[in-house]
C-alpha cells in the first residue's frame, strides 16, 4: 500500500455512528492500539445507543453489563443471556490486558451541515465510516450528493495523513477533489473507499 498510518495511540472517529456498532467492534478487535474514539451523528436517540456499546469497551461498562445480564438470566433463563454472559467474560480478559483505556468522546452533529465540525478540538488519524442507506436509515436533508458533502465538511478533523474509510451502497458515488483515493473494493453488497488528502 502507498499510504501508512501511525500503528499506536491512534485516534478514531465516526461522523455518521449509529449505535456506535462499528466503533465498539473496532475497539474490541484492536484493544492496544486506540487511544481515542470520538462518535458523532445527527440523531440524539443514536448517540445514546452508542455511549452504552462503547462503555463495553472500559472494564466498568463491562461489569455492569454482566449485573445485567445476570438479571436477565434470573428472570428469564434463556440460553441466549447464558451465551451473551460467556461473551462478557472474553471481552473482558480482551480489555484487561491493553496497556490503555480509550477515552470516549459522543456528541450529536449533522456532518451535512457544513458548520458542524468547523470549531472541533480534536484530529483524527482515521476517519471511517459505513453511510446511511436503505430504507431504515437516511441523510438528513435526503440531499444528492451526499458523500460529498459529508467530505468537505470533516476537513476540519483531518491532518495530512488521515486515513478515511468510507463505505457505501454501490449508488452512492464519492468524486471529491480534496482526496486522492487509494483504494476502492467491494465487501459483499457494500463498496469501500480508502482515501486521503492531496498534498
Amino acid at each position: 500500500l502507498e499510504y501508512s498510518v501511525k500503528k499506536e495511540g491512534l485516534t478514531i472517529y465516526d461522523p455518521c455512528c449509529g449505535g456506535g456498532y462499528l466503533l465498539t467492534v473496532l475497539g474490541l478487535l484492536n484493544p492496544k492500539t486506540i487511544e481515542n474514539m470520538i462518535a458523532s451523528d445527527i440523531s440524539k436517540e443514536a448517540i445514546s445507543l452508542a455511549k452504552n456499546n462503547l462503555s463495553l469497551l472500559t472494564v466498568e461498562g463491562l461489569f455492569k453489563r454482566k449485573q445485567q445480564i445476570k438479571g436477565m438470566i434470573t428472570n428469564f433463563n434463556k440460553q441466549s443471556h447464558k451465551e451473551a454472559l460467556k461473551s462478557v467474560e472474553v471481552f473482558l480478559k480482551i480489555i484487561e490486558n491493553r496497556r490503555i483505556t480509550p477515552r470516549i468522546h459522543c456528541f450529536t452533529a449533522d456532518v451535512l451541515d457544513e458548520k458542524s465540525l468547523a470549531n472541533s478540538n480534536f484530529k483524527t488519524d482515521i476517519l471511517i465510516t459505513d453511510v446511511p442507506y436503505g430504507n431504515l436509515v437516511s441523510w438528513s436533508d435526503g440531499k444528492d450528493n451526499a458523500i460529498n458533502k459529508l467530505l468537505n465538511n470533516v476537513f476540519p478533523v483531518l491532518h495530512s495523513s488521515t486515513i478515511v474509510a468510507i463505505s457505501t451502497d454501490k449508488n452512492q458515488k464519492i468524486n471529491n477533489e480534496r482526496f486522492l483515493r487509494h483504494e476502492k473494493f467491494k465487501q459483499g453488497k457494500r463498496v469501500i473507499y480508502i482515501l486521503q488528502l492531496k498534498e
